[in-house]
């Protein structure tokens, strides 16, 4: 049966089965979701017990604000600092040693044992030279840096005398060097603000060991050691 509006009505007196209002009116309607907020309290009250356990002071950073991490050294450069690492030396005469070495045509450097030094110094390729120990600002970056020693005459290159003298002053304070052309040595930098004191790392704890990682698989001490064989022709 219609009404006026031509809609059919859903009295008790429509035709068909009956519709029970009363309990569609009633009826509610449950999602279900996968992971309540139920299921999740427990992994928050987790969570929270985390982070009121953490050691707040053990997070504290150092007055720099780096972050400082140990690690073990595999590789230590030999060379000297760029011309934009500000750097320190390491003080005290353990740090520091004079050594024969050998530089190959791609400024490769190696320590040169005694079977094959009276060879190489033969042949003029031996660069008498004392090695210095210095860390660079920043990235923490160890490095064995030399510098050439006087010939047998006691002349010492301009450059080598100038880089020597910046050495000594990096023991006490932070530098970085430049080669001038024109001056025929180093200009010495100093930052224009306060660095903190370099954190030297350990391992290496001694110069020795420094130069067991710093020359591994870099050490001529052999006749048939393959710098010595293309030397001698044996191709």
């Amino acid at each position: 049966m219609k009404n006026k509006e031509g809609i059919p009505e859903t009295g008790s007196n429509q035709q068909g089965t009956p519709i029970d209002q009363s309990h569609q009116t009633n009826k509610k309607i449950v999602v279900t979701r996968e992971g309540s907020d139920k299921d999740l309290l427990p992994q928050v009250l987790k969570a929270d017990q985390g982070v009121n356990d953490i050691d707040f002071d053990a997070l504290r950073l150092p007055p720099s604000g780096q972050v400082v991490v140990k690690k073990d050294l595999s590789i230590i450069p030999v060379r000297k600092p760029k011309k934009t690492e500000y750097f320190r030396k390491r003080p005290g005469k353990e740090w520091v040693i004079d050594l024969p070495l050998y530089e190959d045509e791609d400024g490769e450097t190696y320590l040169v044992g005694p079977v094959c030094l009276d060879f190489l110094n033969d042949q003029g390729l031996i660069r008498p030279a004392r090695i210095h120990t210095l860390i660079v600002h920043g990235s923490g970056v160890l490095l064995l840096s030399w510098v050439g020693l006087p010939d047998a005459d006691g002349k010492h290159n301009s450059y080598n005398r100038s880089r020597e003298e910046a050495y000594r002053k990096a023991e006490t304070e932070w530098v970085r060097i430049s080669a001038n052309k024109a001056l025929g040595g180093y200009d010495v930098w100093k930052p224009e603000t306060q660095l903190p004191e370099p954190e030297w790392p350990t391992p290496p704890n001694t110069l020795k060991e420094a130069l067991s990682i710093a020359f591994k698989g870099r050490f001529i001490n052999e006749p048939a050691h393959p710098i010595i064989n293309r030397l001698k022709g044996r191709l």
